[in-house]
């Protein structure tokens, strides 16, 4: 087997013979955890006496809000999605939809998209979306970016409740559940009739008293001036 070093082809045999040994990389690398977790902790012990001390502005409002320097809870747990899925938003609901929005006052009103965890306010739905994922977010929620490890109770768990998700839908008849559609499209579109049937007859009406009250101006503007022409300004005497 002939290998390339040094700009030159040389054969196993001839390396081996002359004491040359290869790098072993065909083997995971292996980590001293116990040098790792010492360097973790002289980071923890190293922020724990910095606490407060020289901090930006950002760093003291997030501390302000961070559960763990509050106090509230021991340490950060893993990622829990049902956790991180309250604060998403279902972007498509807005379409085509108006809504009044201030430049002033409660951030939640300016337009955008607000995260009531963070006090911050995002102006497009990727920003957003990138801060839902974010470290300073998950943190907030006293969460880790790490990853739960499934258990073997987790797992059946989780195939269970597909197993009665799946059964659910095989037990539905698909004719009556269409029937059922129908049904209720069918009052909905009567519930739209009956609406803009009453909104047409009160438009009707209001026109006709609008009108009604026009003519009624009208005639009495009439009869003033049929009376200043005559010369009378007006009926009854005065007191003299």
């Amino acid at each position: 087997v002939l290998v390339h070093e040094g700009g030159r082809l040389q054969s196993l045999a001839v390396m081996a013979g002359s004491g040359h040994h290869g790098v072993d990389n065909t083997v995971r690398k292996k980590w001293d955890k116990e040098e790792w977790q010492a360097k973790a902790d002289e980071k923890a012990r190293l922020e724990k006496e910095q606490d407060g001390q020289e901090l930006t502005a950002r760093q003291k409002k997030f501390r302000a809000r961070d559960p763990l320097h509050l106090g509230l809870i021991q340490e950060r747990s893993a990622l829990k999605r049902e956790e991180i899925d309250k604060y998403r938003v279902d972007y498509g609901a807005r379409v085509g939809k108006k809504e009044v929005v201030s430049l002033v006052g409660d951030r939640a009103k300016q337009g955008g998209f607000y995260c009531a965890v963070c006090d911050i306010l995002m102006k497009d739905s990727l920003a957003y979306a990138d801060h839902l994922n974010g470290k300073m977010h998950l943190r907030l929620l006293g969460m880790s970016q790490r990853v739960e490890r499934s258990t073997v109770g987790s797992v059946k768990g989780k195939l269970a409740a597909l197993k009665r998700q799946r059964e659910a839908k095989s037990t539905t008849d698909p004719e009556k559940e269409y029937e059922q559609k129908i049904a209720r499209l069918m009052e909905e579109d009567e519930e739209r009739k009956r609406k803009r049937k009453e909104a047409k007859l009160e438009k009707k009406k209001m026109e006709r008293e609008e009108r009604e009250r026009e003519e009624e101006e009208n005639k009495q503007d009439v009869d003033e001036d049929l009376m200043a022409a005559m010369g009378f300004s007006g009926f009854g005497g005065s007191a003299k």
